[in-house]
């Protein structure tokens, strides 16, 4: 059994190096993990063709989570007769995505448009459910799918096993590695993040001692047991430390008052700002650019991941 794994960027938020897909040719045809927005699509076409991979072509997309990021253009290629593979929490909004995407409206603000794009429905047939442990087979490979919730409920991470690697596609289970830094962010958005089930999905990670970590958001992080449970450790680090802070601003934005009111409206301004003084410095101090800090841990990602934490502080009280 022989594959090739192809990372493709495809300009996630007109970035370089913001988010992949990943195009994976084996014995029996080509499979793509993650699908990016609908916005991104044209790329993501366009660097599929200079491969010599027309669409059409992609037998199965198989999806972490449902998150637009990730999922947005899974109808597009159900369109071309893919199939689509997803955590069993996430078919209904495969199907019907109305709710999903009024959620990301409301997540993303006035991003949405420039940056997502509505997700076309997947037809019922071609929307496959996927739970623990499962395998699925494509393109002539058995993906294992690994329960990691956390960032998200409906949240699974793919295993591509092949002689002594074992390839792990994390979805957003191991962060996003900032592009040129040492850095990690953890992405806590609502309505699902929760930090236990975060910890527990690492060390599941851990238990399938992978070779090979490929991020959606950072691409390949390592190529060998040893640097990969490294990772691993590192993300569980930031994670403890992120989840600690967002934790003391999320009550004390919630003891402000009503969400309607001026007091938590100033509350969480404030927040944002305590933030933005407290992540900044350690994005800074691993290498993070001044550029960069600004458009992947700006006011908008701060604000989401604030958001997060006080939806997963509501539901623990």
């Amino acid at each position: 059994m022989t594959f090739q794994i192809q990372a493709i960027d495809i300009g996630y938020l007109n970035l370089q190096d913001a988010a992949n897909v990943f195009l994976i040719e084996g014995p029996a045809g080509f499979a793509l993990v993650e699908s990016g927005t609908a916005t991104t699509r044209p790329k993501l076409v366009s660097q599929l063709e200079q491969r010599g991979v027309h669409p059409t072509q992609i037998m199965d997309l198989l999806l972490t989570h449902i998150h637009l990021d990730h999922a947005g253009a899974a109808g597009h290629f159900a369109a071309g007769d893919s199939r689509v593979w997803v955590h069993s929490f996430g078919v209904p909004h495969l199907i019907d995505p109305e709710k999903l995407i009024a959620s990301s409206r409301r997540v993303h603000g006035e991003m949405y448009e420039r940056f997502y794009g509505d997700l076309w429905p997947t037809p019922q047939s071609q929307a496959l459910a996927v739970c623990d442990g499962q395998i699925i087979s494509a393109a002539g490979l058995e993906f294992h799918a690994i329960e990691t919730p956390g960032h998200a409920r409906h949240h699974h991470a793919l295993l591509l096993k092949h002689a002594d690697q074992r390839h792990i596609f994390v979805g957003d289970a191991l962060g996003i590695a900032v592009p040129n830094s040492d850095f990690i962010s953890i992405p806590t958005p609502p309505p699902e993040f929760d930090p236990i089930a975060w910890q527990q999905s690492l060390q599941r990670l851990r238990d399938a001692s992978p070779t090979h970590l490929w991020l959606t958001h950072g691409g390949l992080q390592s190529s060998n047991a040893a640097a990969a449970l490294q990772f691993i450790d590192r993300v569980h680090a930031r994670l403890e430390e992120e989840s600690d802070f967002l934790k003391k601003q999320a009550i004390a934005i919630m003891a402000s008052g009503a969400r309607e009111s001026g007091a938590y409206q100033q509350a969480l301004l404030a927040a944002t700002d305590e933030y933005k003084n407290w992540l900044h410095p350690q994005a800074a101090a691993a290498g993070v650019s001044a550029r960069n800090l600004a458009q992947f841990l700006g006011d908008s990602f701060l604000l989401m991941n604030l958001q997060g934490a006080i939806r997963a502080a509501s539901a623990r009280a």
